[in-house]
């Protein structure tokens, strides 16, 4: 007899597409939230840090990586903001890892490669950090025009002997770029990658822009963190990423010290100008060739893997974003940020 009922009828792959997209969205909500907390932690851990080592060395602590005194030698500050940024970082890195228990080859991957695709990779994602670098200045020169004030100045450290040279290249430099890169590039995008390498990759680098808390570094750091987020993926090493930030920063060192004695010694300036733009042309011609001999030898070159699960692009950022630990952090970045425009006393 034929079933007058109008049951719908259960489809069972329905069904379980369901099921699948609930778990999808369910672990990739923990690991925003945990991303998120060590965000916090390690906010709250380099600046209480820095607020105690700036309260012993009486000087004075503005929110940003260095702390300067007039009384003390450049060589204390520094070798103090090198070990900040070890505990900030690198330590809270450690014990967030062993706490998750997350995978170090996962996170903080080691490809072997030869030297010339390491050059490659490093030319790129570094002319990519100087040119960003320019667009960065020349934003922060018209902020006026905007009626913006900011509090963020650009200070000369008085690194005048070949010892406090090193001390500032070691810890502005080479210290940094290891331990935001194992934080930010392993920790956070490493975990996220599961989701998608375009999803981390973007992600974590809106993350690292917004940890540096002003509005004239953000958008730089965030092309930063893209290019170094780029590099891990395409390599499948975090130590391209390592030498780009180390080299971005390295940069900016050797200008400050460049500056500060040339001044001192009444030569032009000038000079300094002329080999930086030296320095970028060399690289910008390194990565051109970079660029055509990679699109030569492999067809994926630029393209990013594609997330195999269930939810869309758009499932997953607002995911992100409507995550507790994110929006946390994000809002107190946000306040940082208006703070140096003096938008906020």
């Amino acid at each position: 007899m034929e079933n007058e009922l109008n049951i719908p009828q259960i489809n069972e792959e329905d069904v379980l597409k369901r099921q699948r997209i609930f778990n999808e969205k369910r672990a990739l909500r923990g690991r925003c939230v945990s991303t998120g907390l060590l965000c916090i932690i390690c906010l709250f851990t380099f600046s209480l840090l820095a607020i105690i080592i700036s309260g012993i060395m009486t000087s004075s602590y503005e929110g940003t990586p260095m702390l300067y005194s007039d009384k003390l030698s450049l060589i204390p500050d520094m070798l103090l903001n090198a070990i900040v940024s070890l505990l900030g970082f690198g330590v809270v890195a450690v014990i967030f890892c062993k706490a998750t228990k997350t995978d170090f080859d996962e996170i903080l991957p080691s490809k072997k490669m030869s030297f010339k695709r390491l050059l490659g990779v490093v030319a790129i994602g570094f002319t990519v950090c100087i040119s960003a670098n320019y667009i960065a200045q020349l934003f922060s020169i018209d902020l006026s025009i905007f009626g913006l004030e900011t509090t963020y100045e650009d200070m000369l450290t008085g690194s005048t002997s070949i010892l406090e040279h090193i001390t500032y290249i070691v810890a502005v430099s080479v210290v940094p770029a290891v331990t935001e890169e194992f934080v930010y590039r392993g920790c956070i995008m490493g975990r996220l990658r599961k989701f998608g390498d375009g999803f981390a990759l973007i992600t974590s680098a809106l993350l690292f822009g917004m940890m540096h808390g002003n509005f004239l570094q953000a958008p730089f750091a965030f092309v930063v963190g893209l290019a170094t987020g780029w590099a891990v993926i395409y390599s499948g090493s975090i130590f391209p990423a390592m030498i780009i930030h180390g080299l971005n920063n390295f940069m900016s060192v050797i200008a400050d010290i460049a500056y500060e004695n040339l001044s001192a010694a009444v030569i032009d300036t000038i000079y300094v100008d002329f080999i930086y733009m030296g320095l970028y042309l060399v690289a910008f011609s390194l990565a051109l060739v970079a660029v055509y001999k990679f699109s030569k030898i492999d067809k994926n070159f630029g393209k990013l893997k594609a997330y195999e699960g269930e939810l869309t692009f758009k499932e997953r950022i607002k995911t992100f974003f409507t995550s507790a630990t994110i929006i946390i952090f994000l809002a107190i970045s946000m306040l940082e940020c208006l703070v140096t425009l003096k938008v906020i006393d």
